[in-house]
């Protein structure tokens, strides 16, 4: 009796998947569409578009979504559409047995505001991504501003590894090694909120605390750099007092150069 067990029972387990697969298959091809539910994980830094504005995109570009069957809605085209949005990072369309459309929706978060001479705007993320400002929402982020190169091919980019004449762009990149390099930095992300492209074609550095000015260069040796003026922070700032300089020059290696007020 054992012995027929052992057979029957893997039979029966296996003509119950086969039923079940089967009926699944069935049912989801007479599944209809009842709700749309948008997932959203904003923060304050990327709140571009709320879920109405999702939602919106999504009526707008496939009429056919509630009360139409799962399997007649184009889940790929519509996540395609949403990921052409400059502000959106990724986007996934799902649905559960129980009729209910899933549209989760990641946004990019901007590390920097970029305000260039001529008065225009970009934000840029963590891998190069660039999209204007939108309506009133203005994230708590660094700014950098200066004479920074600003031309058509900026404006029709999404990505700075997009342009091709980087050497003509080159302090868009270097930026964005010195944003990355700050952000990863706990000490530096809580005391560095502004860098500024200067006429000599070098990055300045404005501190939370403190009334000098950091004098950085370009985006080499960032780490010895940082690691200099942590050094001076750490063993003379902190007794002399943070005002009593103006200039603190990194520029050079291995060594700091401070010019008193």
């Amino acid at each position: 009796m054992k012995r027929i067990a052992n057979i029957i029972l893997p039979l029966l387990l296996t003509a119950y998947l086969v039923l079940f697969l089967s009926f699944s298959a069935n049912r989801s091809g007479e599944l209809l569409c009842n709700d749309l539910q948008i997932i959203m994980d904003d923060t304050l830094k990327s709140g571009f578009l709320d879920k109405l504005d999702i939602e919106h995109i999504i009526l707008s570009e496939e009429k056919e979504i509630l009360g139409y069957p799962v399997t007649a809605i184009n889940t790929r085209k519509l996540e395609n559409k949403i990921r052409t949005l400059p502000y959106i990072k990724e986007a996934e369309i799902y649905h559960d047995l129980n009729g209910i459309m899933y549209v989760k929706v990641l946004q990019r978060e901007p590390i920097v505001k970029v305000l260039t001479k001529t008065g225009s705007g970009y934000y840029m993320d963590n891998e190069g991504y660039l999209f204007s400002p939108k309506g009133d929402f203005t994230p708590y982020i660094m700014v950098a501003n200066g004479y920074f190169t600003e031309g058509n091919e900026i404006k029709a980019i999404r990505n700075i590894s997009d342009l091709s004449d980087t050497d003509k762009y080159k302090e868009w990149f270097e930026l964005l090694m010195i944003l990355n390099f700050i952000r990863n930095d706990k000490f530096w992300r809580s005391q560095l909120v502004q860098i500024y492209y200067n006429r000599n074609q070098e990055f300045e550095i404005i501190p939370r605390v403190g009334a000098h000015q950091i004098l950085l260069g370009n985006a080499e040796n960032l780490e010895l750099k940082f690691r200099n003026l942590k050094i001076l922070y750490e063993e003379g700032l902190a007794y002399e007092g943070w005002n009593n300089y103006e200039i603190i020059n990194l520029k050079y290696n291995n060594q700091v150069i401070c010019s008193k007020r």
